[in-house]
């Protein structure tokens, strides 16, 4: 592990990366997914579509199941999610280490 991957895995736990990471999908069932860090650990989260009905004296509101559908536990795994998603987040440390890794065309 270099001193620039360890620099980037402290300030992952610091909480200086927590946030959104890129932007939310919508599927074609209405889900959304999105990526995000909170408290230093990255994961991959989807929320099924909301809805209304009618209770018989107005319209009620619900919002849909929220899954966590992938994490990145290990600090392995955090670099690799540094590696493919870091263009994505506003840090210029972390951009610089994801383009080291951005496919050659």
């Amino acid at each position: 592990m270099t001193n620039e991957e360890k620099n980037l895995l402290e300030k992952l736990a610091s909480g200086a990366l927590d946030g959104i990471v890129g932007n939310d999908i919508t599927t074609s069932g209405g889900s959304t997914i999105w990526k995000a860090i909170k408290n230093g650990l990255p994961a991959m989260f989807k929320q099924g579509p909301g809805g209304k009905f009618f209770n018989g004296k107005e319209n009620e509101r619900y919002e849909g199941v929220l899954h966590t559908l992938q994490e990145w536990i290990t600090d392995d795994e955090k670099l690799q999610f540094l590696q493919k998603f870091g263009w994505l987040m506003k840090d210029a440390d972390v951009k610089a280490y994801s383009a080291k890794f951005k496919p050659k065309r």
